[in-house]
């Protein structure tokens, strides 16, 4: 097991084609041996890169699959549609997928909190006005979330979650005039809140801010 997910970790920080996404709850959260199933709306509204004339935009809409390996570990997987926009030229609808882990590294009993961390790498490719272009992108994020929700009402549940976050960006365009542009701040923060309305239901929302500002809502049902 811990070869398995040690191999697991190297493939996330060698693999080099790597959009945005939700951080989401910065630790293990699904449990051991279980797994859930969600979809995720994500909206880039600003990125500033270097050597664009524009910033950065996008919107990236996925399935996304999470697997318990223990109670301090989670693996997930991302598949869907992604397109976005710079220097003021429209991609077009192209596929995204992506994966990542998430660590449970400590926990603070008496603030009802835990520590965790989370790697994950996404990717888009789609045609640009003839072109074939691609926004790759990892996150390297270490955070806090509530170990018990904060407050109650009904059936449904909410608590918080947020932390730091380093975040890289690649963008390429091959054509007959080829471009390649990098991000132009990699540090950000990421808040969300996030509601248990039943035992089979969750939702959340996130944002994020300085590197980027992005939003996103997501749902997940146990299985």
């Amino acid at each position: 097991m811990k070869k398995s997910v040690f191999s697991v970790f190297i493939l996330l920080m060698t693999v080099s084609t790597v959009v945005a996404a939700p951080i989401g709850v910065p630790g293990a959260s699904v449990g051991a041996d279980q797994s859930t199933m969600g979809v995720e709306l994500d909206f880039l509204i600003d990125r500033d890169i270097d050597g664009a004339s524009k910033d950065l935009e996008g919107m990236n809409l996925f399935a996304r699959g999470d697997i318990g390996v223990t109670k301090r570990i989670d693996l997930f997987v991302r598949l869907g549609f992604g397109r976005f926009e710079i220097g003021g030229s429209d991609t077009d609808t192209g596929p995204a997928y992506g994966l990542g882990a998430k660590v449970t590294w400590a926990a603070i009993p008496d603030a009802n909190l835990k520590i965790g961390s989370v790697m994950q790498m996404t990717q888009i490719r789609a045609d640009q006005k003839g072109a074939r272009a691609s926004y790759k992108a990892y996150d390297l994020a270490l955070g806090v979330f509530m170990d018990k929700p904060s407050f109650q009402q009904g059936g449904a549940t909410l608590s918080t979650y947020g932390g730091l976050v380093f975040s890289s960006a690649d963008i390429e365009v091959v054509s007959a005039s080829p471009g390649a542009f990098k991000e132009n701040g990699s540090y950000g923060f990421f808040a969300g809140v996030l509601m248990d309305m039943n035992q089979r239901a969750t939702a959340g929302i996130e944002l994020r801010l300085i590197d980027q500002t992005a939003v996103s809502l997501y749902t997940a049902f146990p299985f």
